[in-house]
């Protein structure tokens, strides 16, 4: 592998004398550049050199990386932000230990990452793996955990105006570009493999490859680039409408219709806290919305509701938009036009083991009317228990009791929340979000008595934390069924001061998928190889029939069957 390493000063200049489509990858730290440095010239010249199926890694603070992300999307593919665990900055409401390193891709061939391990972490507490795998333990590889998009069991170091060493090798180690030559056996000749080219700029972001370049970790300060410097206009998105509903009717209330109708109708600057978590355009099975639009119609929609947020939040008010990275890209570069970035949140929703890199990460945008001015009590939720604990009830029961209760305060990598998946009281809704997230959110930026507005109520999350934090609510959806359902829960609380969910109930099987993988590592291991359908046949206690029908392919029936045979 060949990798070159400009300077600051020679970046440009490095990158302007290259061919086109002649590099594999290109490392580039936009936090070691200069505040006046021609950022966007050196990305276009990036794009031009990276090859069909090449790799750009950039690396910045997330106030920054939105502008760089929205640039790049018109030439290459976005694959992921990963939130990269860092030095603790303590110097803002929320501290922060999340820098960036977007990923994307040039070309809609090969995506040439690998896949790569870090070896499991264990509670101090109860020696378990950190990560619950919530049943599926079975599919656990013994070798480690691949890596997802939030990166947190790096050693601690200054990854915003630099890349650390770890994460440097990291970032190579992903790299997985197929050898172009070809073997002419006949010819008994080996034809030369064209050698992997990589470019890592500027090398002052690159410390340790030059002692005489180190810095002190507490040292450095966050650059400014023009993109991000667009705050100075704080004008308001458009002219405010004239509101048409009774004052006595604003508030906690769930309104059903168009969202985007509906908040117009609300006066300027009149609700403390606005959150959204908008369908996220994958084409989920909304039953009232087009969960599958074009990508430019999507975004304008998003910025047409971001846009009477602004309107009629308070000056002491706060933002919270959770949306997949992709498109947090975008809200968050509508947003800094418009309001005060203070944090680009990444909850880091656990998920299970799968792709080349897990995603796990789900962007969670907080910006400010006023840069420092706005309801914010951080004693109200950090701190937290320490991450060399587990979440498992059991162990925290347990561990408490004893007295082991070592705490760590909040910061912007959220990991001790789980998403609600394959719960069996979770309600009929293609994403639903869990109560611990909004407690948060509304215990972090409000105060009892304040309004809190989502105007895509879903389920009821937030209504109903809301209510029972002694808040005010306005909920919002297009779905005459979520409303009614969001309604009878409001009433359920009021009246008896719980909700009776409603379990979904699921499909009656024979047996459990983990059942059957666990029968096919078995075959595998009085096999010596990996089980066939005809196998299933002769040896297995199961009909095949099952198996087939539980499993989209068999190779997903085969996993653990392959950690297996790959430990063995």
């Amino acid at each position: 592998m060949n990798i070159s390493y400009p300077s600051r000063a020679n970046l440009l200049e490095d990158l302007s004398k290259r061919d086109s489509d002649s590099l594999d990858f290109i490392i580039l730290v936009t936090g070691a550049l200069n505040a006046d440095a021609p950022l966007f010239a050196i990305l276009q010249e990036a794009v031009r050199v990276l090859k069909n199926g090449g790799l750009l890694f950039v690396q910045g603070t997330p106030d920054v990386l939105p502008a760089v992300g929205v640039f790049l999307e018109k030439s290459l593919t976005f694959k992921y932000w990963f939130a990269v665990q860092s030095t603790l900055i303590e110097d803002r409401p929320l501290p922060s230990v999340h820098a960036g390193v977007l990923l994307l891709t040039k070309g809609n061939g090969r995506f040439n990452v690998k896949q790569v391990r870090l070896p499991h972490q264990y509670c101090q507490a109860c020696g378990r793996t950190l990560k619950d795998w919530g049943g599926k333990a079975h599919l656990m590889n013994p070798k480690g955990y691949v890596i997802s998009d939030v990166i947190k069991d790096l050693p601690p170091a200054n990854n915003y105006t630099q890349i650390s060493k770890p994460l440097f090798d990291l970032l190579i180690e992903m790299l997985d570009f197929p050898a172009k030559g070809k073997r002419r056996q006949e010819l008994l000749v080996e034809v030369p493999v064209a050698e992997v080219k990589g470019l890592a700029a500027p090398l002052e972001g690159l410390p340790w490859k030059d002692h005489r370049l180190a810095e002190s970790p507490l040292q450095y300060t966050l650059p400014v680039f023009s993109p991000a410097a667009q705050k100075q206009n704080r004008k308001q998105p458009h002219p405010a409408p004239r509101p048409t509903f009774p004052a006595n009717e604003r508030f906690d209330v769930i309104h059903q219709g168009d969202a985007l109708e509906i908040l117009k109708q609300y006066p300027d600057e009149s609700i403390d806290l606005v959150f959204a978590d908008p369908p996220y355009n994958l084409d989920k099975d909304y039953t009232m919305y087009d969960d599958e639009q074009a990508d430019h119609r999507y975004i304008e929609w998003c910025n047409a509701w971001l846009a009477e947020y602004i309107r009629i939040l308070k000056p002491t008010g706060s933002l919270f938009v959770l949306n997949l990275p992709r498109w947090a890209l975008h809200h968050a570069h509508f947003l800094n036009r418009h309001l005060h970035f203070q944090n680009w949140i990444a909850w880091d929703a656990l998920s299970e083991p799968r792709g080349k890199i897990m995603p796990a990460h789900y962007a969670l945008l907080f910006y400010t009317k006023h840069p420092t001015d706005f309801t914010f009590d951080y004693e109200a939720v950090s701190p937290l228990d320490a991450r060399h604990y587990c979440l498992r009830a059991s162990c925290v029961r347990r561990r408490k009791a004893a007295g082991d209760d070592d705490k760590t305060p909040l910061t912007d990598i959220w990991w001790d929340i789980h998403r609600i998946k394959h719960r069996r009281d979770r309600d009929y809704h293609p994403w639903q979000l869990r109560a611990a997230l909004m407690e948060r959110i509304i215990r972090l930026t409000t105060r009892p008595g304040d309004v809190v507005l989502d105007a895509f109520g879903g389920t009821g999350t937030t209504p109903l934390v809301a209510l029972q934090l002694g808040r005010r609510y306005v909920a919002i959806d297009l779905d005459p069924n979520y409303v009614a359902l969001m309604n009878e829960k409001i009433t359920q609380l009021r009246q008896s001061g719980r909700v009776q969910r409603q379990p979904v109930k699921h499909k009656t099987r024979p047996v459990t998928k983990k059942a059957l993988q666990l029968e096919l590592r078995q075959l595998s291991l009085e096999l010596g190889r990996l089980p066939t359908p005809e196998d299933v046949k002769e040896r297995s206690r199961y009909d095949l029939k099952l198996f087939l029908e539980m499993f989209p392919t068999w190779g997903k029936a085969l996993k653990a069957a392959k950690l297996e045979i790959q430990s063995g």
